[in-house]
């Protein structure tokens, strides 16, 4: 007879519990080659109420599952009060849901987070997202024959299944494309940014990590504006974009860290951006997570052979896009990365329901090969 599961709570403001919540999905995931590990060291600090300043504004709690001795799953109940304030809905989250092919466990771990969200005044919860939309989101539901890019998620193609059977139902879809940098730029992106170009309204400058601090900013106010609309999008303070900036500082690339300015009577100013980051998955794989002062050497030596990107984020704010601005953008990080040694980048995530970007992206060369899916089931 196989042992019932119980959930048990762990604190996020704990070090030993939030190890025991990191270290959960190292069995589940054994010997599958497609699974890399976060570095923990990373994952500490996103969890950790004491550093990272999302937790100001939202309330995180940590279960895990047990059978006997062997923990079987994980998951994370959110409730988010800036999200409420801005997005007038009352949601849960969860996130970092890691479980075996077993739909009694799965069903334990949902039903603590649905209570956990529910006393505290979710109509509905909503998920993966681990532990915000500016975090890793979705389930992978297609493309399971590769390993994910940098903060990108991975799971075994049973979780929808699971999710499903709990009663969740798809919220909304996140596409990831393809970009071959080996090839030459599409004729046709060529046409329309060469014609960006030929006007002369227009700009494209590398971010300086000298004045990074202000380019933070210019960034942090270019993604807010250019998001703003987007499905389940909520602003970044100060707080929150300067620890973000921080996390990735070490692996910025002035090359393909890139911004867009229009020419106005005062000078030039910022109206787009576009960040891609080196793909440290490519090393990570193996590591099971530790950085190690042997996986240091190998991380830092590895940086210069990366030959895989990821095309973070890319925007245009209002008034400025179905300009071209957009194909400019993905040709210049074509083609700076190409000169760099990048074989390939992936551009993700893009929402399923922005018809215009996943046009231009395909029409620019990407080819959509991953497919996320966040999920929702109401409350009440």
């Amino acid at each position: 007879m196989t042992a019932p599961v119980e959930v048990l709570a762990l604190s996020p403001a704990r070090r030993a519990d939030r190890a025991r919540f990191i270290a959960a999905p190292a069995p589940l995931y054994r010997g599958d080659p497609r699974y890399v590990a976060p570095l923990r060291r990373e994952v500490h600090a996103l969890l950790d109420p004491a550093r990272n300043p999302w937790h100001r504004h939202a309330e995180l709690a940590l279960f895990v599952a047990v059978r006997g001795r062997e923990t079987v799953g994980r998951i994370a109940a959110i409730r988010d009060r800036r999200y409420d304030q801005i997005r007038a809905e009352p949601l849960g989250f969860f996130g970092f849901f890691d479980c075996v092919d077993d739909g009694g466990c799965a069903a334990s771990l949902l039903a603590e987070a649905e209570r956990w969200a529910r006393a505290r005044g979710a109509r509905e919860l909503r998920g993966p997202v681990s532990p915000s939309m500016h975090d890793e989101c979705g389930t992978l539901v297609e493309g399971f024959d590769s390993p994910p890019v940098i903060q990108m998620p991975y799971n075994p193609p049973y979780h929808v299944g699971l999710l499903e059977a709990c009663g969740y139902r798809k919220a909304q879809d996140l596409f990831a494309y393809d970009f071959d940098l080996s090839q030459p730029v599409r004729p046709a992106l060529a046409r329309i940014a060469g014609a960006v170009e030929a006007r002369g309204e227009f700009r494209i400058r590398t971010i300086d990590p000298r004045r990074f601090a202000s380019e933070v900013e210019i960034v942090r106010a270019l993604y807010n504006t250019a998001w703003e609309v987007n499905w389940g999008f909520v602003p970044l303070a100060v707080d929150e974009m300067e620890w973000r900036a921080e996390q990735l500082r070490r692996l910025l690339d002035p090359r393909v860290a890139l911004v867009v300015e229009a020419q106005r009577a005062a000078g030039f100013e910022p109206v787009g951006f576009a960040l891609a980051v080196p793909d440290v998955n490519e090393i990570l794989v193996g590591l099971n997570g530790r950085l190690t002062p042997l996986a240091l050497f190998r991380l830092i030596r590895g940086l210069r052979r990366i030959r895989t990107m990821r095309l973070l984020l890319l925007g245009v704010i209002a008034g400025y896009r179905k300009r071209g601005l957009e194909a400019l953008l993905i040709r210049e990080i074509h083609v700076r990365g190409a000169r760099a040694g990048v074989m390939r980048a992936e551009l993700s995530w893009v929402l399923e329901d922005n018809v215009v970007m996943n046009r231009t992206i395909v029409k620019a060369g990407g080819r959509h090969y991953k497919t996320y899916r966040i999920f929702g089931r109401p409350l009440v």
